[in-house]
């Protein structure tokens, strides 16, 4: 009764942040860019470009080894310190749409295909954000040929009328998607629960409620790295603090097995051991999920797991791990295997939050904008969005204690 009781609050906080009641109480003054110091808004602007970057970067690096156990990546990958093609021997997937489109190292998936959907729909949109306007939106201006079609199913569903946007995800295929959700934080960088409670609202289209509460804590960690002695330790407890007691006990469980690890193969053989996940609930109150058996999968057949509730706890685990090294935190995460690409994406951006665009080695942010350039110019959307995040005056400056806020005041 009182999960039960505790899950309702929860949801209501976020609900009631995601509309705005209480925004009133706060000066929009103290928003406005000319009353924050010089010194916050270049934190503000590389720490949000790092978190938008990073995960491109670990989206392209992750793409060849997606789908893969671990020890098949070892070998058939050894020892890549940086992005590879994804004609490189050993890698599962022809290049089509909805897997990535071109062969050359640094290439992005479908994960920043949608993410750079996701931040138009944000950029071309004001608030409030939610479901109820983002699913008409992609439906008029996303290229879906791009997209996981499992994606695009609830939104042709919304689209016949068949669902409401804000009930598509109840009966919907749960798993996927992880990855797209940055751009999000960095329009509420420094408030983690309006973080959260906008990603709630907008992936309703695609998400029951134990996905929901994952997803939303994953953001709210990314917002919450902006802040001024933000720490992994901090950022971990601010994910933890916006999860409900399952999503709670699933991060927990990998946290500590990240905390333990010597190296790199103890961490993949503890993971795999624990948190891999053959079903889940999708009650956010639920039972802990079905374990699924790790088996060592050497032959060329995909070996993967999509559920949030196995993906998640494992990008947080990769991050915990890698202790701020931009090395050890992305190149962990890739050849962890399973759906690597999806994982890491959210590794990289709690890093790229936490450390500013200046964690990320020159080579790996050169390859990535330069192999995707005749599609997206992945830096100039980055500081689209650092600009509409201070236009919308939903950055939260006065929660990040960098500088002087009321110099200009």
């Amino acid at each position: 009764m009182n999960n039960t009781i505790n899950h309702s609050r929860r949801r209501l906080l976020k609900t009631t942040a995601a509309t705005g009641l209480g925004a009133s109480l706060i000066p929009s003054s103290l928003f406005a860019e000319g009353a924050v110091d010089p010194k916050t808004l270049e934190i503000y602007r590389t720490k949000a470009m790092g978190c938008f970057v990073g995960a491109a970067i670990a989206d392209a690096m992750g793409g060849p080894t997606e789908c893969q156990h671990y020890l098949r990546i070892a070998e058939m990958f050894p020892d890549f310190q940086n992005h590879i093609r994804y004609d490189t021997p050993g890698t599962f997937f022809k290049l089509r749409p909805g897997y990535a489109l071109d062969a050359a190292a640094g290439s992005i998936t479908d994960d920043t295909f949608i993410r750079m959907d996701l931040a138009g729909y944000l950029l071309g949109t004001d608030v409030p954000y939610d479901a109820a306007s983002f699913a008409p939106w992609l439906l008029q201006h996303a290229d879906f040929s791009n997209w996981w079609k499992v994606a695009v199913r609830p939104l042709k569903r919304i689209e016949k009328g068949e669902v409401a946007p804000e009930e598509a995800g109840v009966d919907h295929k749960q798993g996927g998607g992880g990855g797209w959700w940055q751009p999000v934080s960095m329009l509420y960088a420094g408030d983690p629960q309006k973080a959260s409670a906008v990603t709630t609202a907008m992936c309703k289209i695609w998400k029951a409620p134990l996905e929901e509460d994952i997803l939303s804590s994953v953001v709210a960690g990314q917002a919450a790295a902006y802040k001024k002695g933000a720490t992994v330790d901090s950022v971990v407890q601010a994910v933890l603090d916006d999860s409900g007691e399952l999503t709670k006990k699933l991060f927990t469980r990998a946290v500590e097995i990240a905390q333990k690890a010597k190296s790199p193969t103890e961490l993949y053989e503890e993971l795999y051991k624990h948190c891999l996940v053959k079903s889940c609930t999708t009650d956010v109150d639920g039972p802990m999920p079905e374990r699924l058996e790790p088996e060592v999968r050497m032959e060329p057949k995909g070996y993967n797991g999509i559920l949030f509730a196995e993906q998640q706890p494992l990008a947080l685990a990769y991050f915990v791990y890698g202790q701020g090294d931009p090395y050890k935190t992305v190149l962990t995460g890739v050849k962890g295997g399973r759906d690597a690409d999806s994982i890491t994406c959210n590794s990289a951006a709690w890093l790229g939050a936490l450390s500013g665009m200046e964690v990320w080695p020159k080579k790996w942010v050169d390859v990535v904008q330069n192999a995707n350039l005749k599609r997206m110019n992945l830096l100039k959307t980055g500081n689209e969005l650092i600009e509409k995040g201070i236009a919308n005056k939903t950055v939260r400056f006065d929660r990040m204690g960098w500088g002087d806020r009321l110099a200009a005041c």
